[in-house]
């Protein structure tokens, strides 16, 4: 029997059916109020690494986050662990939509990394304080649905209450959207329930810095330079308003970007309606690819999806299998790639051809 959170249980935790009826200041009192989310506070505290701007959190209470997707023993075997989700012992829901099979929803993370302090943190030593909100985003009700294997209409769905959440947390007077995707516990993901996390902050993380000094310093933003500079043989697919690309500098084997043809867009909430639809599929398409190749690799499943929003950036994605481990040299930003883009693209071209074929598309 296919697990999934009981349909009434879910309405039972329903705050706000949808995110856009209420003001940004009400969401973070609701957070502020969630008496589960007040045992799991962060720390409120990060300090900023000089040589680069990297920002790190405290938050030394995630690591009681319940996982199902660690093996216990050395051969690698996952044991049946109960879904937290699909039991509905999770915090208060903040937006609720319908799929044609059960329903995407958002929740406040019961284990966040940032919070909306009242009174701010007491401790020494530490250059700034970090406060926002965090978020999640249930792909579906159903336990084994997400992207990969969900019908196109409903992953457009999932995307519009994402692109919702973003334009709400933007109401701010000032502040970044994060918005992942992890997959595996390699990559930080600690449930298999297919989810989004999805930050607001009062810090700018490096990955924004970065792309706001490549605008300053070049005049455009990363997404219009990319569309115009990457080779055209590193084309995955063009989806009418976006593509699906190999970088030329690919990091680690398989990596790939979806960048919005419009480069005068910087976040989801902006895109209209064929955009939405364009990204809703690419996702699609870009995770089911890197569930294939990472078990022909020999990989164990695990993922990120890194969303790049604001200014400098353009509308860019990033998709990251992680098909090949940081080692010491990486650390010190000199990357040594087991593969080539050229015939990594060429893969990913006839792997996403096949199965097309396959699934009669």
């Amino acid at each position: 029997m296919e697990r999934k959170i009981d349909a009434q249980i879910l309405k039972s935790l329903v705050d706000i059916e949808d995110i856009s009826t209420v003001s940004w200041q009400a969401l973070a009192d609701l957070v502020r109020q969630d008496s589960g989310i007040q045992n799991a506070l962060p720390d409120g505290v990060c300090q900023i690494d000089p040589r680069n701007g990297d920002r790190i959190v405290y938050t030394s209470r995630r690591a009681a986050r319940p996982h199902d997707n660690r093996p216990e023993k050395p051969d690698g075997v996952l044991p049946e662990r109960p879904c937290p989700i699909c039991r509905g012992t999770t915090t208060g829901v903040v937006d609720l939509a319908v799929l044609s099979e059960g329903y995407t929803f958002i929740n406040k993370n019961l284990f966040p990394m940032v919070y909306p302090f009242d009174n701010l943190p007491e401790v020494q030593n530490f250059r700034e304080v970090i406060e926002g909100l965090h978020f999640l985003q249930w792909t579906s009700s159903f336990h084994e649905r997400d992207f990969h294997n969900m019908p196109a209409a409903d992953c457009v769905v999932v995307m519009q209450r994402l692109a919702a959440l973003e334009q709400k947390l933007l109401e701010a007077d000032a502040g970044h959207v994060l918005i992942t995707k992890n997959y595996g516990y390699l990559v930080g993901g600690s449930l298999f329930h297919g989810h989004q996390q999805i930050v607001w902050s009062d810090q700018t993380p490096r990955r924004f810095l970065d792309n706001e000094r490549f605008y300053q310093e070049h005049g455009e933003s990363f997404a219009a330079f990319l569309l115009r500079e990457n080779p055209p043989e590193l084309l995955v697919k063009d989806y009418g308003t976006a593509v699906l690309l190999v970088p030329y500098f690919m990091r680690r084997p398989y990596d790939m970007m979806l960048v919005m043809k419009d480069t005068t867009r910087r976040y989801l909430h902006e895109l209209d309606s064929g955009e939405i639809t364009a990204v809703a599929q690419a996702w699609q398409e870009g995770i089911q690819i890197m569930r294939q190749v990472m078990p022909a690799i020999g990989r164990e499943l695990a993922y990120n999806v890194i969303t790049n929003n604001g200014l400098g950036a353009g509308l860019y994605f990033e998709f990251l299998p992680y098909t090949q481990e940081i080692g010491g040299y990486e650390h010190l930003g000199f990357y040594a790639c087991q593969a080539d883009p050229r015939q990594v693209a060429q893969q990913i071209r006839v792997m996403m051809t096949n199965t097309h074929e396959n699934s009669g598309t």
